[in-house]
């Protein structure tokens, strides 16, 4: 059923009531937070603070709000295991009064189509626009009836609960990936009783594992610039209009997410012969392994044809003994390794200098290529993932703005099974 609703508008203060008990001060309340865009609300990892600012106690099933972050989604309901937590004024909390199911109120509130209203009512300066609770209760949105609001909210429920398995199970592929690479970057496809030699102790950089001891016999560590050539990247003059809208692809930050594919392909931007020959780019071959080492540090994916990069990528042209394909799969786990290589940088940045200590573990290839496939499978099942949750979220944010709207009903049938609820409640 599709159309205009026609419920009727209400204040918001009259569905909720703001609540203030007492409770202690900065220096000793167990304190929350509300995350951004309706993810939540979580226990403050906040120790500290001053004995001069007053903390009220929360209850669980409040409703509450941030007066700073409202125009950024931070609305949440106190779960039960927060209950009696606190926060000061401006985070305040509310209890429900009205006709209304504190589920669907939160799911109405916690768009954008709604919030976003308050951009012109907020205080402050640019940097902390607070949302007065004058002005969030004085606001007004339509109500339909109780029963219509719960079965929305359980419509809506069901496709959240979707979602959440969906990111449950790519939560369990990354988890069984990691596992599975650390094995195998560390002992390789192993055969029984297969020979083992003792790691050489001096290792620079470039640890898949700690505590590893010990490597296949037929396996070394290798300094990377000894397997593979290091190749820097470089941005074309932009005062040279000549340099660009060329016919060869150039990889830059605007491209960083292509690198979550196994291999890139497309570019935002391409540059001519002309701007490669009169600047320091070079055009790197085909199977060259792109790594980020500014912004998103740690990408990587290889290349699928010829293509230039800007200054932001550390390019690895791999030797006959270095598979590509392995090179990526090794660079994929070594997640907390580039944390600590940022160590000491201004910005989230590897400088290239470190690159030339790097060091791997480097199987024969033919045992690099099976390790690959085994890391390159997890990588295709979670990318299909990732996109299956990304077209559930937007199914469901579709759905909740025609149905929180009133622009499609649902069906009569679907409603009067929730009414029926609510009269055996009363």
């Amino acid at each position: 059923m599709s159309g205009n609703s026609h419920w009727p508008p209400v204040k918001i203060s009259d569905l909720i009531r703001e609540s203030r008990i007492k409770g202690g001060n900065g220096s000793n309340a167990r304190k929350l937070t509300i995350r951004l865009y309706g993810r939540g609300i979580v226990a403050s990892s906040d120790r500290g603070g001053s004995e001069a600012t007053n903390y009220y106690v929360r209850k669980a099933g409040q409703f509450a709000y941030s007066k700073l972050d409202c125009l950024n989604g931070a609305f949440g309901i106190i779960p039960p295991h927060l209950d009696g937590y606190e926060t000061t004024l401006d985070l305040p909390t509310f209890d429900f009064v009205g006709d209304v199911d504190p589920s669907w109120f939160l799911k109405t509130v916690a768009r954008p189509s709604f919030y976003g209203r308050f951009k012109f009512a907020a205080i402050g300066s640019r940097k902390a626009n607070r949302v007065p609770t004058e002005e969030f209760l004085a606001t007004r949105l339509s109500l339909p009836p109780l029963a219509e609001q719960r079965a929305i909210a359980t419509v809506l429920g069901a496709t959240e609960g979707t979602i959440a398995k969906s990111e449950a199970l790519i939560a369990a592929l990354l988890d069984a990936k990691h596992a599975t690479m650390r094995e195998l970057l560390t002992h390789g496809i192993r055969r029984e009783k297969a020979p083992m030699k003792p790691l050489p102790s001096r290792w620079v950089l470039g640890r898949v594992a700690e505590g590893i001891t010990h490597i296949p016999a037929d396996w070394d560590l290798v300094t990377l610039t000894k397997v593979a050539k290091l190749e820097s990247g470089h941005t074309p003059s932009r005062d040279k209009p000549d340099y660009w809208n060329g016919e060869i692809p150039w990889l830059s930050l605007a491209d960083t997410e292509a690198l979550d594919a196994l291999e890139v392909d497309q570019t935002s931007e391409c540059v001519t012969a002309k701007g490669i020959a009169n600047s320091s780019a070079r055009v790197l071959p085909k199977d060259t392994v792109v790594f980020s080492r500014t912004a998103t540090v740690g990408k990587a994916s290889r290349m699928k044809r010829p293509m230039a990069t800007s200054q932001d990528f550390a390019n690895w042209v791999c030797g006959p003994t270095l598979v590509p394909a392995y090179l990526v799969q090794v660079f994929r786990h070594m997640e907390r390794e580039w944390d600590r290589l940022q160590e000491g940088s201004t910005h989230q940045t590897i400088y290239m200098p470190v690159f030339k200590k790097l060091q791997i573990l480097l199987p024969p290839t033919t045992e690099q290529q099976k390790i690959a496939d085994v890391g390159e499978a997890f990588d295709m099942r979670i990318a299909k993932e990732r996109e299956t949750r990304k077209a559930l979220v937007e199914n469901r944010d579709a759905l909740a703005q025609e149905l929180l709207s009133g622009r499609i009903r649902l069906p009569e049938s679907i409603i009067v099974r929730h009414r029926d609820k609510a009269e055996q409640a009363a």
